[in-house]
């Protein structure tokens, strides 16, 4: 238990720091778990398949997007098969959605818990992203019979894959952090943030080729950094696609603004408690 002077180092000059609020979050990291197994639980608390809805919802989303886009509109993908061409687009582009909107809703959810303790309230988006790492592991699982059935073969390049991750956790965070500290006394961003998601869907390639757009406006589709990851994603599973300079620098991009976005969530996350 700590005690008041303990408490009170908590409020200096330093915890102003990025490397001072990074220990505390690491301080403070059984509460990931703790958080993240209470929200598991009340995810799939009264349903009858309990965690068979994190098959079903990217299973559904499969099937309606090939039915429609690969079958209908007969729509291309480069020598890869239809289906795994969308689940490996959807593995990145889901596991992203579901963190950026869980995260910026998190701190409303915990609301009750923010007023009455002190920890660092950055462990709320990350112990959501430990929910959406879960779906993320059961997508792969659904992957497995389509590479079986299709005959596609694992590339040796998935080896990148942790690099792949970190860099779509990122991209949730940074977003989730600049949400957060930005419009925590005005919430109508968090209102919106469902709807940018919806549509964010149809800007990123994730059941269609760039090649379907005229080469004169595909650098527009590389700019938005989660077109990198979904393509990033392709590329270490099946060697997809070539590596391109655009990843780096959007990386690079990326990874600033997370320590911008950190740095002025760590300077506000103290006011959360008199507004939420």
């Amino acid at each position: 238990m700590k005690t008041e002077e303990d408490q009170i180092t908590v409020y200096t000059s330093k915890s102003d720091l990025l490397p001072a609020y990074f220990k505390k979050i690491w301080d403070y990291r059984a509460l990931i778990w703790v958080f993240a197994k209470r929200d598991l639980k009340v995810k799939y608390s009264q349903t009858v398949i309990g965690l068979g809805w994190t098959f079903l919802q990217p299973l559904t989303a499969l099937v309606i997007f090939t039915f429609f886009f690969g079958f209908l509109l007969d729509w291309k993908s480069d020598g890869i098969a239809f289906p795994i061409y969308v689940l490996s687009g959807l593995l990145g582009w889901n596991f992203f959605a579901y963190s950026v909107n869980a995260g910026t809703m998190g701190l409303q959810e915990s609301a009750h818990i923010i007023k009455k303790i002190y920890f660092p309230k950055s462990i709320i988006p990350l112990s959501k992203m430990i929910l959406g790492l879960v779906d993320l592991g059961f997508s792969l699982l659904l992957l497995i019979p389509l590479l079986i059935y299709f005959g596609q073969s694992i590339s040796w390049k998935i080896v990148f894959l942790p690099i792949v991750l970190v860099y779509n956790m990122m991209c949730a965070l940074c977003l989730v952090f600049w949400v957060s500290a930005l419009a925590y006394k005005k919430r109508d961003l968090f209102h919106l943030i469902p709807y940018l998601l919806t549509f964010g869907i149809w800007f990123s390639p994730v059941f269609f080729s760039s090649d379907l757009l005229p080469e004169q406006y595909r650098y527009l589709l590389d700019l938005n950094p989660m077109t990198n990851v979904v393509q990033m994603w392709r590329w270490s599973l099946f060697d997809f696609g070539e590596m391109k300079w655009i990843w780096a620098v959007n990386f690079l991009i990326v990874f600033l603004l997370f320590l911008g976005g950190s740095y002025l969530y760590s300077k506000r996350e103290s006011r959360f408690s008199d507004v939420i």
